[in-house]
């Protein structure tokens, strides 16, 4: 896909599916192998020109992107046995048996919180009987990075609360509590952040909240996962990416993992339009519905 952004720009086109980009690395030199297009190429002078070190023009272009591809394939190494071990290490997780049940625990309720409205209740996982071990096990495992890399594990009130506790104690990271403005002891950083996607939908919730945390709970520079249940809008994962900056996290440093996502509201295009689309983003479950 050669659209800027393909998953955070079209995914909410296919709403119930999980749109995946897969970015392939390869250096100058192999692609121009491949492509039966390399030459001996010598300037006036007739030296060689060393292309061994040439820095790859793909792996060059990522980090100049604003956004994150959700794979990225080093198609360095010939044979198909590097493309096999890719699709079972990366593909096929996303048809794990695990997400499916996971799936089933996120019950649907039509006419919430007003008719017309489908809502998927994601923290019905909590109410069932194993589905914390479950989700927990799940985010630990889809993690794209290195646990024992990772700083602090932060989460904002209130469904994050519920999903974060149990992943921070099997992975032996500390918790971070994001909560609303006064109800954590002071000094604390504080951003504005508007309503929920579902506190929206009531017609008496307040349109923007200030969500706080404390000034020294997190070390400056520190490599932080952001633990949320939802990625419906993405105002309440911007107020998180916000206030880790005011904390010192810069964005480079921050990676998240969603329970459910719903990509007909367009989070992930919010996400980088506030100019955090580079930050790594994985949900376990997509749906269509609110």
């Amino acid at each position: 896909m050669r659209d800027k952004a393909p998953v955070a720009a079209l995914s909410y086109l296919v709403p119930d599916n999980r749109v995946i980009e897969v970015r392939v690395k390869a250096s100058d030199k192999i692609r121009r192998v491949r492509g039966g297009c390399y030459r001996d190429e010598r300037p006036a002078d007739g030296s060689k020109i060393n292309r061994e070190n040439e820095p790859s023009t793909i792996s060059s272009l990522s980090t100049a992107l604003d956004y994150r591809p959700t794979l990225l394939f080093d198609n360095d190494t010939a044979g198909v046995e590097t493309v096999k071990r890719f699709a079972e290490d990366y593909l096929l997780p996303f048809f794990h048996e695990d997400l499916r049940q996971l799936s089933n625990m996120v019950r649907l309720v039509p006419g919430f919180p007003r008719a017309g409205i489908d809502f998927r209740h994601v923290l019905n996982i909590a109410q069932q009987p194993e589905g914390l071990a479950l989700c927990s096990s799940l985010l630990q495992y889809h993690f794209a990075g290195d646990w024992a890399k990772v700083d602090i594990i932060a989460c904002c009130e209130t469904g994050s609360l519920v999903f974060a506790p149990l992943l921070a104690s099997q992975v032996n990271v500390p918790l971070a509590l994001i909560r609303e403005a006064g109800k954590l002891p002071p000094p604390t950083i504080s951003v504005s952040r508007s309503a929920s996607h579902i506190s929206s939908l009531s017609l008496n919730a307040p349109t923007t909240k200030r969500i706080e945390i404390g000034r020294d709970v997190i070390p400056q520079g520190a490599s932080v996962v952001v633990v949320d249940d939802t990625l419906a809008t993405g105002e309440t994962l911007v107020a998180v990416l916000q206030i880790l900056g005011k904390a010192g996290i810069p964005a480079t440093n921050i990676s998240i993992l969603v329970i459910a996502e719903f990509p007909v509201h367009r989070g992930r295009d919010f996400l980088r339009q506030n100019g955090f689309g580079g930050v790594n983003i994985q949900s376990l479950l997509v749906y269509g519905t609110a």
